[in-house]
């Protein structure tokens, strides 16, 4: 299939097949998407919890509102926040140093981190929050193109979830991604989309 194609076979999956696991070839596709994802600078102020653990996971399903799929996709991604920024753009100044790239040089991170650091806790997170959705969007489209079934889910109690994967300070769960095959019970309903005409608007 077309990319656009596996766009349209995708959906969000409510029902998995818990007899289908997703394998590691394919499961290490899905996380160098995310991994590749484009973010802010290309700082990358969020992290992956990869939850495979089956009691962990039945732990977090009482957090997230009893949702079967925590339990029965073939694997769970956590996305988070980061807030410590300071730390963020000191980590890829030195990725930068480590593969020579010019950039490391360049003055204006110095700038960069003080603007950061200037943020509040919660402009941090809401700023580290949108990257993570665009690494989560990544993640999606690498299911679709690899015809693996996800579900993107927001519906869970955050600071639950921080706890019970013993997360630190500095990290706040935004949104789930549960990846598997979809069971022969769950039937998609048809997609809906506005049209473009109501979607775009040429300037």
């Amino acid at each position: 299939m077309s990319f656009l194609k596996n766009l349209d076979w995708r959906y969000a999956t409510k029902k998995f097949d818990t007899s289908k696991k997703v394998s590691e070839k394919d499961k290490n596709q899905i996380l160098e998407a995310i991994r590749m994802a484009p973010s802010s600078y290309g700082f990358q102020p969020f992290h992956v919890h990869i939850v495979e653990n089956k009691n962990i996971r039945e732990e977090l399903r009482k957090v997230g509102y009893g949702q079967p799929q925590i339990t029965d996709a073939s694997f769970l991604l956590v996305f988070s926040a980061r807030t410590d920024l300071d730390k963020v753009v000191d980590g890829y100044v030195e990725l930068l140093k480590e593969g020579n790239n010019p950039k490391a040089k360049w003055d204006g991170w110095k700038g960069t981190k003080a603007s950061l650091s200037g943020m509040s806790e919660a402009e941090r997170k809401a700023w580290s929050a949108k990257q993570a959705y665009i690494a989560l969007g990544f993640g999606l489209a690498s299911c679709a193109e690899l015809d693996i079934d996800s579900c993107p889910m927001e519906g869970f109690d955050q600071a639950a979830f921080k706890k019970i994967l013993k997360m630190s300070e500095n990290l706040y769960p935004q949104a789930l991604l549960t990846v598997g095959y979809r069971s022969s019970e769950d039937i998609p309903s048809p997609k809906v989309r506005y049209s473009k005409k109501d979607l775009f608007t040429v300037v």
